[in-house]
Parts: structure tokens; C-alpha cells; sequence
């Protein structure tokens, strides 16, 4: 993390977004070229795939420890090197019906007199598997060792969800199938989830179909332009413990939802998951990844999804954390990225909007900010 702007460092290399550690730059910069080529070019080679971009992802650990960095600059995803000449030159491109631009940034939060490590993560592929498919992901991470958990998503779910993508099975199933998959993996890994986890939202586009997964209270929207200016069609919803049917599937767990009492026995905060008899964990979500314990009382790491076909009307797509959306709803936050002239323009205008309305709102507290910001370019138009 940069001691001068607390900004978290992204880097782009033929389209693969990684986050690093400034003494892992010139070293990743060419891994990164390598993985954009094998993701994208491998044309013919789809079975082995997985075990290719696992191969150069080896570098990093299984733990997360490495997704840490910092950059004062949204990070523009640019065409892969693949889809531009290399190991795919020899297979001519047709247009695709929907091509993306995007940017990402990562804002650490403050908490006055105290440093903090931002929890955020976050992944853009601008081609993933072939030539018309991109996958975007925003995770937060939470508790002690929260960091840990969203870089381990961040690192690991691109990779598991090719080979469910490739198996033959709906995109529905293969992302529900990921999600579980990487859960299951953070269970055996080395980092500590017990009272530790990460939403995740992933949005992933097909020619022009786009679905979305996610768990938690990361959101996913999309800008549709209307004759009367735009709308904002949220494609998830935040996994609240309150929910019925979040609720009632806790409560048949043996977990309660309640709000934490404080010295004089008034309720204080939102509403939380805790054990039967004990005031722990208190979760103020209902489905995360990681949160080993309050997986025992109904906490799911199982995603929702939705389906859209888009048009060409549907012109952006937002994914971030709630420190973006705690005080910008979804039509502001829309109208204010479509008011910009690029994806990075808009993602920085975003961050910085939402880190102002922290300061102003939390006397000086501000929650980690991360957003992901995809224009839709239709080949239509």
C-alpha cells in the first residue's frame, strides 16, 4: 500500500488485472503478459486451460498474502495481446456482439489513529476464455483476516469457475458450482476463517447474455439509457440476515437474528447473525465466503444469480462494494458514471464521490471503496 495516497495498486498487462506487491512488479508484469496469452489465445487447447493459468498464478501463494499494493490511478483493462496478434494471430477475430471497456479502483478506508489495510479485492478479465466472454468480480472482505480471504477469491475463483464454464453444464450452475468450490478450498486453506470471510459478486458476459452471482452485500448494476435519461437495474441484491427467506433458513440452522444491546439494553447497529447462546459472530450478511462458524448457523456460501440478454440501450455496468453504495444509491451512481467521458473517469469520479460522503457523513470514518466499471460497446449500433 502507498504510504502517500493509501490508494490500492492495480496493474494491467494484456487485460488480466492483478493486484502486487511494488517488489513483485517487474516480475508479474511478464507473468501477466504470459496468463493474458494463454487465457485468451488458447483457442484449441480449452481442456487444458486451467492448468495453464494455474501454472502462472503458482507464484503467488495459496493463502491470498500477495494481493496487497498500491496505485493512485483507476486501472484501465486494455485489449489482450492475444486478441491482437500473439498465440492467436493465426485465428482471425470476428466483431463480438458486445464488446466491454472497463476500470477498476480500490480506495482504502480511515479510521483515525489507526492505520487500516484495505479488504477490498477485485478482478477484470476483459476477454476470459475466448474472444466474446469477459468476467468481472468485486469482493470485501471482513473480519481479522479479511484481506487474506478476498485476495484468495480474487486469486483463485478466475480459475476454478474456467473449468465449470467449459463443462457443459449452465452458466448458472457452473457459478454456483465455483463459488462452493472456493469456499470449500478457503476451509483448507491456511488462512483462519472462523470469524473471517468476503462477499463476492461476479458479473460474467457471454455474446450478449450477462449473468451475475453473488454473495453478500457487494452490488451489481447495470445503465440502461432512456429517452428521458437512464435508468439503474440493480442485477443483485444485498444478502441481508433480515430477508424472510434468509431469516427462516438461519433460524432452522439454530442461529438467531438480532441486534447487538449495548450497556443500557437498547438495540444498536444493524441486525446480525450470532450463535443460539453466544453473542458471536455477528455477520451483518446472510451468505459470504470464508465465516466457518457462522456457516454452522445458516450463513450460505451458495450465490444468487440473474439473467439478462441485453440491448443496446443497456450501455454500462457497476460492480462495487458498500463503501460505494452506504450513501450513493443506484440511479446516482449510474447517472454519475455515464456523465464521464471514459471508464476511468467514471470509476474515479465514483470512488472519490463516495469517499467524500464517508468523510462527511462518519466524521472522518470511511469504509474500504472499491468499483469495477464496464462500458457495454454493442457491435449493433
Amino acid at each position: 500500500m502507498c504510504s502517500s495516497c493509501k490508494w490500492t495498486c492495480c496493474m494491467t498487462c494484456s487485460g488480466a488485472v492483478l493486484q502486487l506487491r511494488p517488489s513483485d512488479m517487474a516480475v508479474v508484469a511478464h507473468q501477466a503478459t504470459r496468463l493474458a496469452n494463454l487465457a485468451f489465445g488458447s483457442w484449441s487447447l480449452q481442456p487444458r486451460l486451467a492448468g495453464r493459468i494455474r501454472a502462472e498464478y503458482a507464484m503467488y501463494g495459496d493463502d491470498g498474502s500477495s494481493s496487497g499494493s498500491s496505485s493512485q490511478t483507476p486501472l484501465a483493462v486494455t485489449p489482450t495481446a492475444a486478441a491482437t496478434g500473439g498465440e492467436a494471430a493465426a485465428r482471425p477475430s470476428k466483431p463480438r456482439p458486445v464488446g466491454v471497456q472497463v476500470a477498476c479502483m480500490s480506495r482504502a478506508g480511515r479510521e483515525p489513529g489507526y492505520k487500516k489495510t484495505n479488504q477490498d479485492n477485485c478482478f477484470a478479465f476483459e476477454k476470459y476464455i475466448s474472444e466474446e466472454q469477459s468476467m468481472f468480480g468485486a469482493m470485501d472482505g471482513h473480519g481479522p483476516h479479511g484481506h487474506l480471504v478476498s485476495g484468495f477469491v480474487k486469486q483463485h475463483l478466475p480459475i476454478i469457475l474456467v473449468n465449470h464454464l467449459t463443462s457443459g453444464v449452465s452458466v448458472e450452475d457452473a457459478l454456483t458450482t465455483g463459488f462452493l468450490e472456493v469456499d470449500r478450498n478457503l476451509a483448507s486453506s491456511r488462512i483462519d476463517c472462523e470469524f473471517s470471510g468476503s462477499t463476492c459478486a461476479v458479473a460474467y458476459l457471454k455474446g450478449k447474455t450477462l449473468t451475475t452471482a453473488w454473495v453478500g452485500d457487494s452490488r451489481m448494476v447495470m445503465g440502461r439509457r432512456i429517452k428521458r435519461g437512464w435508468e439503474a437495474i440493480d442485477l443483485s441484491h444485498d444478502h441481508k440476515p433480515t430477508t424472510p427467506e434468509e431469516r427462516a433458513r438461519i433460524l432452522r440452522s439454530h442461529g438467531r437474528v438480532e441486534r447487538l444491546v449495548d450497556e443500557a439494553g437498547q438495540p444498536m447497529g444493524p441486525y446480525r447473525v450470532w450463535l443460539q447462546y453466544a453473542w458471536v459472530p455477528g455477520l451483518a450478511m446472510s451468505r459470504a465466503l470464508g465465516d466457518q462458524l457462522a456457516h454452522t448457523v445458516g450463513v450460505s456460501s451458495e450465490p444468487q444469480h440473474i439473467t439478462v440478454d441485453l440491448t443496446p440501450s443497456d450501455k454500462l455496468l457497476i460492480l462495487a462494494s458498500d463503501g460505494v453504495w452506504e450513501f450513493i444509491s443506484s440511479k446516482e451512481a449510474v447517472e454519475m458514471v455515464a456523465a464521464c467521458d471514459t471508464p476511468e473517469e467514471g470509476c474515479r469520479t465514483l470512488v472519490d464521490e463516495a469517499y467524500q460522503r464517508w468523510l462527511n457523513e462518519e466524521d472522518g470514518v470511511v469504509d474500504d471503496i472499491t468499483a469495477v466499471v464496464v462500458r457495454l460497446l454493442h457491435s449493433e449500433q
